[in-house]
């Protein structure tokens, strides 16, 4: 009753009515109405606390129950929404995918079709190139042949002395396998499998395969010999087994290289080559290819110490009889300290240098000259300042004497 008297009054304050006038407004009932309504509230509380359901385990239909559903809800929705992007994130992918494989298969008709062909025309081309160096090679060899035809057939021919006959001009193809397997080492990465296992193998096949083409004058094998050893090559990617930095591009560009082979040619003397004679042998060897192929100049001839490095029979069997020739015809000057040169050579006039220091101490040159036959009763004469001079002089002398019958053996 109380509580109704309460709000009556609030209302009533709320409308300004005196406090004293109030009284008639306050209801009045016949019974205490607090029983009632407290068991009318305690009935709601309870009405209400199983409409809420249990905080746990509430039962079906309850707000609590009803609570559960809508997160359970809203979670799956969550779910739903990230599946959803997930599924609109690989649908992008595979439509990056798919424009990525039609790049890809354009790409691919491109080397199959107009690619393919121009690879392979690139490819003729670069063999077409490697085997015309040896083309040119080639046509050096035949070039160089026939320039010395004149001389090879002076060596071959009849007329050639035993000497001549000794002497032969070679041409051949050279090869320097180590120097191209070692421009090569730089682009592999020998830590991984390599073509024919090491750098080892790939000399070895290079001298089994490549070489006897490379140095056999016949261009016709180069291009299945380069067929041949690239084989290997074929059976890794080329990614698999070059170093970093390094391209496809470098590896044939080393692989048609062509700087490692060349021509070799020269004069030969017995069997060995001029560059590896002695100094002495090899100026002998060529002052007979020049006295014995230049028959027909005329021209004076200076000759510096051909003896130099040789002994004594070398010199009378291999100068001499040249010297003798080739003075009919020219004029044939010698500086020499050898008796054989200028005694057997039968020169025309010595030349004999003397050379003496005065009292001021200042060196005093002379020259006496005439022919070997020059022989003076007081010593000074040609033939006995020779073998004065000259060591083996009268040895030298004797052999003439004999040779020409002017004393018996």
């Amino acid at each position: 009753m109380g509580r109704f008297a309460t709000e009556i009054d609030t209302l009533l304050a709320e409308a300004a009515i005196p406090e004293d006038e109030r009284g008639p407004f306050h209801p009045a009932f016949p019974a205490d109405t607090a029983p009632p309504l407290a068991r009318r509230e305690t009935e709601l509380n309870t009405a209400i606390s199983q409409r809420l359901g249990a905080t746990d385990n509430p039962a079906g239909n309850t707000i609590r129950w009803l609570q559960q559903q809508i997160a359970a809800l809203e979670k799956q929705e969550t779910a739903d929404k990230a599946r959803q992007e997930r599924i609109r994130t690989i649908q992008a992918r595979l439509a990056a995918i798919d424009t990525e494989l039609e790049r890809i298969n354009s790409e691919i008709a491109q080397i199959e079709g107009p690619q393919k062909e121009r690879r392979k025309v690139i490819r003729d081309e670069r063999v077409a190139a490697y085997v015309g160096y040896f083309d040119n090679l080639k046509l050096e060899q035949e070039t160089l042949a026939t320039l010395y035809a004149p001389v090879s057939a002076r060596l071959t021919g009849d007329a050639a002395t035993e000497q001549e006959q000794d002497l032969e001009f070679s041409i051949r193809w050279v090869a320097d396998i180590k120097q191209w397997v070692e421009r090569g080492s730089v682009l592999f990465d020998q830590r991984k499998a390599i073509p024919y296992g090491t750098l080892e193998g790939i000399e070895e096949a290079t001298s089994r395969i490549l070489a006897p083409a490379w140095t056999s004058g016949d261009s016709d094998q180069i291009a299945p010999a380069m067929e041949e050893f690239l084989a290997e090559f074929r059976k890794l990617p080329p990614a698999k087994y070059m170093r970093a930095g390094v391209t496809v591009q470098d590896i044939f560009d080393w692989l048609y290289e062509v700087e490692h082979v060349r021509l070799s040619y020269g004069i030969k003397y017995n069997g060995t080559d001029l560059e590896k004679l002695s100094p002495g042998t090899k100026g002998i060897v060529l002052l007979i290819l020049y006295l014995g192929m230049d028959v027909k100049d005329t021209r004076p001839l200076i000759v510096d110490q051909p003896d130099e490095n040789l002994d004594n029979e070398s010199i009378y069997a291999l100068l001499t009889s040249y010297f003798r020739s080739a003075k009919k015809r020219r004029q044939i000057i010698l500086i020499t300290h050898n008796p054989n040169l200028v005694v057997n050579a039968d020169s025309e006039q010595v030349i004999v240098a003397t050379a003496e220091r005065r009292e001021n101490g200042m060196p005093h040159i002379s020259y006496s000259a005439g022919s070997l036959e020059n022989n003076t009763p007081e010593g000074h004469g040609i033939k006995q300042r020779v073998c004065r001079i000259l060591e083996g002089g009268s040895d030298a002398f004797r052999k003439r004497e004999i040779r020409y019958s002017l004393v018996k053996a």
